[in-house]
């Protein structure tokens, strides 16, 4: 059993030091500018979202959360929390903030996932606070705190953290400068030169640069292309993984690995047609790069995992998009301190119908698409997407 988690991911290392059972097992590799990953039991899965509900369901499964509800809840609120540019994290202080207000944790009325990945994921926003933003976020500031002091002794350090000193206690108020009192008939004359110079000096002042937006992350810039399988080998050094050779309408088929062993025999992966996420940034898995990652359903169970398939008559190259989305256009590649993939990733579902789609923070469904026709799985019905 092997990971690697990305050198920007303290959330995942909390998690692992919270878990002595994971932590004991595991080995663990760190690295830069990729996402996180985890082989485990024959499941391969790539983002923070991913790992840590693996993780959970292996180790904790209380951590994931006790009823539907409330691990759908888990999976919001650690999406929500991945968002890092200043202006999200800022709305999700005061989104916590708002939600604590008569609350102690994220979800329901225990600690979970939610709690201890939001916290690795906030925790240098919090400690770039002062002491007033921290008091006006009084509630977001309270959980903060008993996060940190809940965890293990010496697991915020093995996640490269260190514990940031909380008070609740209004700030002093900064001293108040007394100027000297000018006599009316000073205050006549020099009024008008101070108003010239503050002019003056206004005019001359740069106007600062505007704030450049930051790009709202949707699931357009995920590329997604029908693909299909043209040759499938056992990975030479790892049990669980496949090596697949895999056709997606360009002038060279890809390499794809796959932790699809435990679930699918190699007889029924050949000459498949499959969907495929083909701007991840390549990764090796056990000495073998993989070009893209094949999409696939799991049972809510755990236990089943099938093809998200394309509609019959799709050609490789095909471009899958969600429905309302059709427009955007797909990143080159996607960058990992972006997580793109991690936060559209916890909305991947397949519905009642086994339909393939993703929820949007509002819960609409917005089908996935080829061309008209909607990708489907054989038989997993609420499956989650990875």
């Amino acid at each position: 059993m092997s990971a690697s988690f990305s050198s920007s991911d303290p959330a995942l290392k909390l998690l692992l030091a919270f878990i002595p059972e994971a932590e004991q097992a595991i080995s663990i590799d760190t690295v830069a500018d990729q996402l996180s990953q985890l082989n485990l039991n024959g499941h391969c899965v790539e983002g923070t979202n991913a790992v840590a509900q693996l993780l959970a369901a292996t180790y904790s499964e209380a951590l994931a959360g006790a009823t539907d509800a409330d691990k759908a809840e888990v999976s919001q609120w650690m999406t929500m929390s991945a968002r890092h540019g200043p202006t999200e994290r800022q709305a999700f202080a005061q989104t916590i903030n708002d939600h604590l207000a008569g609350k102690t944790y994220l979800v329901s009325n225990y600690l979970s996932l939610a709690d201890l990945i939001a916290f690795g994921n906030v925790h240098a926003f919090m400690e770039s606070l002062s002491a007033q933003k921290r008091f006006n976020w009084c509630a977001f500031s309270r959980w903060f705190d008993l996060i940190q002091h809940t965890v293990p002794a010496g697991a915020l350090a093995k996640a490269g953290l260190k514990p940031i000193e909380i008070d609740l206690n209004a700030p002093a108020p900064a001293k108040k400068q007394v100027a000297a009192t000018a006599s009316k008939a000073e205050q006549a004359t020099s009024a008008e030169p101070k108003a010239a110079k503050q002019d003056k000096k206004a005019k001359e002042k740069k106007q600062p640069a505007a704030a450049k937006e930051e790009a709202k992350i949707v699931p357009s810039m995920i590329d997604l292309r029908v693909g299909h399988i043209l040759d499938v080998q056992k990975h030479p050094d790892a049990d669980s993984l496949y090596v697949e050779t895999i056709d997606v309408g360009e002038g060279e088929p890809r390499t794809v690995v796959s932790g699809l062993v435990r679930f699918i025999p190699i007889e029924q992966m050949q000459n498949r047609d499959v969907v495929l996420v083909c701007n991840l940034k390549p990764a090796a898995m056990r000495g073998v790069k993989s070009f893209a990652m094949v999409l696939c359903a799991t049972s809510p169970d755990v236990n089943s995992v099938e093809f998200v398939e394309p509609p019959k008559g799709s050609k490789p190259g095909d471009r899958a998009y969600f429905e309302g989305y059709e427009n955007g256009t797909p990143e080159e590649v996607l960058k990992p301190k972006m997580k793109v993939f991690e936060t559209i990733q916890p909305g991947l579902f397949t519905d009642d119908s086994c339909e393939a789609g993703w929820y949007d923070e509002q819960k609409a469904f917005h089908k996935l698409l080829v061309g008209s026709q909607v990708c489907t799985t054989a038989t997993i019905a609420k499956g989650s997407l990875k």
